[in-house]
């Protein structure tokens, strides 16, 4: 290869990087046109990398399938055209996050990595520059809550810890714990119990499978783990005051403006709103929110219905339904559950452009998770025989 000249390894992964920032900053611009835009990228995208992308009859029976789960939606004039307009959205970002899964986890790990980086140090650049604020996160996007960017940042972080996993055979620690602190000075709650899990939940299972490390890694992972837990018990009092404090957490875990949305919305139901969707007419969505009902699936159910808000809910569960191995099952499920679960209180899924980061979780699932019959269970991922990534 000449000197100078890309290779198709490096132009992939730049493009797949330039796909990622154009849908992240398109979305939390939140305007119509720029979303509009995104999900027309999308679809060039899907279509230059998919053109040579094999379609078995599975495959489209399945899609076939999930398209007609759409229908219900489009049986109500309360919404205008935009059932249409964010059906051919979700279209756009499934199939972009289909051609764009052909491309390796190695590939996808620095992709995600790159966005991270870029995500991290343009926070840095708004805390910089509005730090005087009460609220300094929530100034740097027009019409978005402060509570907006950790949640798009806990988005890129789980597509991160997943292509991690897929590769190295073990979830990061270092970008779960800054972007724990980025919902800190959030001033979030939903976000900051959500990054708080992630941290968990990645220490958890790299202990669990700590045996499979070796001895020098082992070694270093235990000590770590054993200062920041003492440092956690010595400090338990001051960092609980301070949490509480300085976050939303002062005031509980429960959400009384969510429950009131809530409620409001299922008084709307009867038998055929049910199924079809509601409005938000009367609702606090409409006169004190203005039409954002702050929770995902209350968006999904009054755009499409029922049948996709039950498919959207339950979607955590999938990767559990395959033959997977039950360690690759249990990571993919228990991250993919809490970016669901951060949907319960931030409209960032089901329809968004963000739904390209939530369908290539389960597209990295299903491509290059371990099958059940391998022998090749250990915790390393270098192995190909028998395994889905040699795909």
């Amino acid at each position: 290869m000449s000197e100078g000249t890309e290779s198709p390894v490096q132009s992939s992964g730049l493009c797949l990087s330039m796909l990622m920032v154009i849908i992240v900053t398109t979305f939390a611009a939140q305007r119509t046109w720029t979303i509009a835009l995104g999900g027309f990228v999308c679809g060039i995208y899907a279509l230059w990398m998919g053109s040579t992308t094999s379609f078995s009859r599975d495959n489209l029976l399945i899609v076939v399938g999930a398209c007609i789960l759409f229908v219900p939606g489009f049986f109500k004039l309360s919404h205008g055209f935009s059932p249409q307009f964010y059906f051919a959205s979700t279209c756009a970002t499934f199939f972009a996050a289909m051609a764009a899964s052909r491309h390796s986890p190695k590939l996808f790990l620095r992709s995600f990595r790159a966005l991270y980086v870029a995500a991290i140090l343009a926070i840095a650049a708004v805390l910089y520059a509005y730090w005087d604020s009460a609220q300094p996160l929530g100034m740097a996007i027009e019409g978005s809550s402060t509570n907006g960017i950790p949640s798009y940042l806990i988005v890129i972080q789980i597509g991160l810890s997943l292509a991690s996993y897929l590769v190295k055979g073990r979830l990061p620690l270092l970008s779960p714990l800054t972007t724990g602190a980025v919902a800190f000075l959030g001033n979030g709650r939903g976000s900051l119990v959500v990054a708080g899990m992630i941290i968990v939940i990645s220490a958890a299972f790299n202990i669990a499978f700590v045996r499979d490390q070796d001895r020098l890694r082992r070694a270093v992972f235990l000590i770590i783990i054993s200062i920041v837990v003492t440092g956690m018990l010595m400090y338990a009092t001051e960092l609980s005051e301070l949490s509480t404090q300085y976050t939303k957490l002062s005031v509980g875990l429960i959400d009384t403006n969510r429950l009131e949305i809530l409620d409001q919305y299922l008084g709307k139901f009867d038998p055929w709103t049910a199924i079809v969707g509601a409005d938000y007419r009367g609702t606090v969505i409409d006169y004190e929110y203005y039409g954002n009902p702050h929770i995902s699936y209350i968006r999904t159910h009054s755009l499409f219905g029922l049948p996709i808000t039950v498919l959207a809910l339950v979607s955590p569960l999938i990767p559990m339904l395959s033959h997977r191995s039950w360690k690759d099952k249990l990571v993919f499920s228990s991250l993919i559950a809490l970016a669901a679960a951060r949907a319960l209180s931030e409209p960032i899924f089901f329809p968004t452009l963000l739904d390209f980061f939530y369908f290539t979780y389960f597209f990295l699932f299903f491509r290059y998770a371990t099958f059940q019959t391998t022998k090749c269970e250990s915790w390393g991922r270098v192995t190909e025989v028998g395994d889905a990534r040699s795909r």
